[in-house]
C-alpha cells in the first residue's frame, strides 16, 4: 500500500474484512487500486478505490451491501476524509460478458495492471483487458456528461465558484483531461503524477502553468490566496480544456466514426471559444 498513513491502512482493511463478512463465501478476493496501489496518493485529495471481486451471480442486494460497507468503513474511521470508491462485479461481468456490477474501462485496466491483492485470491488472469477504443469513448462520455455539462460551464467563466468548491474539485476539473490526453498518446493509463508531467513536456503556454500549479495543490501546497488560484485557473482552464477536446474530436471521428461524440465536442468546443472572444 502506497501511503504510510495507518488511519488509511485500517479504513482499507476495515473495508476487506466487512466485504467478506457481507458477502461470505461469494467474496473471492478484494484488490486495492488506484493511486493507494499505483503511487501517487495524496491524503488530500486521492479518493480510496477497492475492488472487490464476487463469485456466482450478482444478485439485486449486492449493490446495498456495497453502500454499508462505505458508510460502515466512513463512520468507524472518520478521521480519514479521503473519498471511499468501491468498484464490484464477477470475473463475467467486469469481462462485460454479463450485466451488472460497477467496473468502468478504466477502472478494470487498472485492476488488472495495477492493483494489489489485499485478501483472497488472484483472479486477474482470467481479466480481458478493455479495448483503447472503449477507454476512449468512455473517457469522451466521462467528461462531456461530468465535465462538460452546463453548471461546469458556468464555473469555467467565474472560476471563484470552482476554488470555493474546495482543493479535491479544483485539482480533478485541471487534471483529468491531461489523463485523457495521456490515454490517447500513450494506450496506457496513468495517476496524476505521471500524466500532468507526460503534459507539460510535450505542451506549453498557460494551460501547463496551471495544471503544475494544480498538481502541487494536490500534494497540499495550496496557496493561501485564493485569488493566486482562480488567477491561474482563468488564465489555463480554458486553454487546457480546448486541447484536450481538439485532440478527442479527431479520435472519436477519425479513429471510430463517434459522430454523436464529436457533435457534442464541437459543441463544448464552440460555448468555451465564445466565451473567451
Amino acid at each position: 500500500m502506497k501511503t504510510d498513513n495507518q488511519a488509511v491502512q485500517s479504513l482499507v482493511n476495515h473495508i476487506s474484512h466487512a466485504a467478506f463478512e457481507a458477502f461470505g463465501k461469494r467474496c473471492i478476493a478484494v484488490y486495492l487500486m488506484g493511486s493507494l496501489a499505483r503511487g501517487g496518493f495524496s491524503e488530500l485529495t486521492s479518493d480510496i478505490d477497492v475492488g472487490i471481486i464476487l463469485c456466482e451471480e450478482l444478485e439485486n442486494s449486492d449493490e446495498l451491501k456495497i453502500q454499508s460497507i462505505i458508510n460502515e468503513s466512513t463512520r468507524e474511521h472518520a478521521s480519514v476524509h479521503n473519498k471511499v470508491s468501491i468498484f464490484w462485479g464477477n470475473v463475467a461481468s467486469i469481462n462485460g460478458d454479463q450485466d451488472g456490477g460497477r467496473y468502468p474501462p478504466f477502472d478494470r485496466l487498472d485492476l488488472i495492471e495495477h492493483a494489489l491483492l489485499i485478501e483472497g485470491v488472484e483472479i486477474r488472469d482470467q481479466l480481458i483487458r478493455p479495448s483503447q477504443a472503449s477507454l476512449e469513448i468512455e473517457g469522451a462520455k466521462f467528461a462531456i456528461d461530468y465535465l462538460g455539462n452546463e453548471e461546469r460551464m458556468a464555473e469555467f467563466f467565474d472560476c471563484q465558484r470552482i476554488v470555493e468548491k474546495g482543493s479535491v474539485y479544483v485539482t480533478k476539473t485541471v487534471l483529468f483531461p491531461a489523463r485523457f490526453i495521456y490515454l490517447h498518446r500513450t494506450n496506457n493509463i496513468a495517476g496524476n503524477d505521471v500524466s500532468y508531467q507526460y503534459f507539460i513536456e510535450h505542451f506549453s503556454g498557460d494551460a501547463c502553468n496551471l495544471l503544475a500549479m494544480a498538481y502541487q495543490w494536490r500534494l497540499g501546497s495550496v496557496p493561501e490566496s485564493m485569488a493566486l488560484m482562480v488567477e491561474q485557473l482563468q488564465k489555463g482552464l480554458v486553454p487546457l480544456y480546448l486541447t484536450f477536446i481538439d485532440i478527442y474530436i479527431d479520435v472519436m471521428g477519425g479513429h471510430y466514426g463517434e459522430e454523436s461524440l464529436v457533435l457534442k465536442l464541437k459543441e463544448w468546443k464552440s460555448i468555451l471559444q465564445n466565451e473567451v472572444t
